[in-house]
């Protein structure tokens, strides 16, 4: 039993964890009271408590801050969602909503991110790639299977957006459910099914 627990972080892991969540969470709080662009490196530092020389053993701009934090937010997903493999594709949706409750300024700051840093489109590129791992083309659909990935994140995101621009007024179990109804369920019905023999997560990563 004791082979199945991993070994414990190194302290100088653990350390390095907590400045970047330190220096995401800055950024997180000082994108509430000023445009992301005005946002300087002192500004983060001072924020986070972490010497402005730390930024730079981390990160070499802001840009690649967020675009680490991207990276943290799939690694999580990734971790939470169980091979679901078309079962309850509801509770799946449940666990991203979750998550989002649980960082919402998170996800409020990658969403809104200026296009030109390129967030956007690589959070999209991540849920496209977990879409066509999980689902490929239903025979004879219609809609070219490139199209249909594009189409499913942007409406899962967008879905997300307005959860979080809205206050939240559903519970994750609900929004679940309206994952399921709203995007799921009408693309496998006209577009996709599940590719065969793979224990995959019926939710894609936005």
């Amino acid at each position: 039993m004791s082979d199945l627990i991993p070994p414990p972080l190194p302290q100088t892991d653990l350390r390095i964890r907590r400045t970047r969540r330190l220096l995401t969470q800055a950024l997180i709080d000082l994108s509430h009271e000023q445009p992301l662009e005005s946002i300087t490196v002192r500004d983060l530092t001072g924020r986070a408590e972490v010497g402005y020389a730390t930024f730079f053993r981390h990160y070499t701009s802001i840009e690649e801050l967020l675009r680490g934090a991207v990276d943290d937010l799939r690694s999580d997903l990734f971790t939470l969602l169980p091979p679901l493999a078309g079962q309850v594709p509801e509770q799946a949706g449940a666990l991203v909503f979750q998550h989002v409750r649980d960082h919402p300024g998170l996800y409020r700051l990658l969403l809104s991110a200026d296009r030109s840093l390129g967030l956007l489109d690589q959070i999209v590129e991540i849920g496209v790639q977990g879409l066509l791992q999980t689902y490929e083309a239903r025979p004879a659909a219609q809609v070219p299977v490139d199209i249909v990935a594009y189409h499913f994140i942007r409406s899962f995101l967008s879905l997300i957006e307005w959860w979080l621009g809205h206050g939240m007024p559903y519970g994750p179990e609900r929004m679940g459910e309206i994952y399921r109804d709203l995007i799921l369920r009408p693309t496998e019905a006209v577009a996709l099914q599940p590719r065969r023999g793979e224990a995959v997560p019926t939710v894609v990563l936005p």
